[in-house]
C-alpha cells in the first residue's frame, strides 16, 4: 500500500491501516483519511471509511520493542550493520502485525541477527 493519502481507499485492509497509522502517527493518519473521504464517491455514511477514521481511537500503535542491545548482545557490531539489522527487525515486526510476545520477538531477533 503507498502511504500517499490520495490511494486510501474503503477498500483498505485492516493490516495496511494500522501499518500507515504507526508510520504516520494518529493526527497526519487521521488527516490522510479524511481528506481521502472527503474525495471519496462512497459517500459520509460508508462504514468503510468510518472504521478507517476512527482506527486510531480504537488502536494505539505499539512502540517498537527491540532495541539496538538486543543486537549488541547477540554480537552485531556497532555501526551499518546494527542500523540494518534494526530496520529489518522492524519491518519483520510489522509485516507480523505488530507482535509483543517474546516468541514472536526472539523469532524476529534471531531472524534479523545475521
Amino acid at each position: 500500500m503507498a502511504e500517499a493519502w490520495w490511494e486510501l481507499s474503503c477498500a483498505t485492509g485492516d493490516h495496511d491501516a494500522r501499518v500507515l497509522l504507526y508510520r504516520l502517527g494518529p493526527e497526519k493518519f487521521l488527516d490522510r483519511v479524511l481528506l481521502a473521504w472527503s474525495r471519496a464517491p462512497e459517500g459520509v455514511a460508508d462504514e468503510h471509511w468510518r472504521a478507517l477514521a476512527t482506527l486510531a481511537a480504537r488502536w494505539r500503535a505499539p512502540g517498537f520493542p527491540v532495541k539496538a542491545a538486543d543486537f549488541l548482545a547477540r554480537g552485531v557490531a556497532k555501526g551499518p550493520a546494527l542500523g540494518a539489522a534494526l530496520r529489518a527487525a522492524e519491518e519483520a515486526w510489522i509485516a507480523e502485525g505488530f507482535p509483543i510476545d517474546s516468541d514472536a520477538l526472539e523469532r524476529i531477533l534471531t531472524a534479523t541477527a545475521r
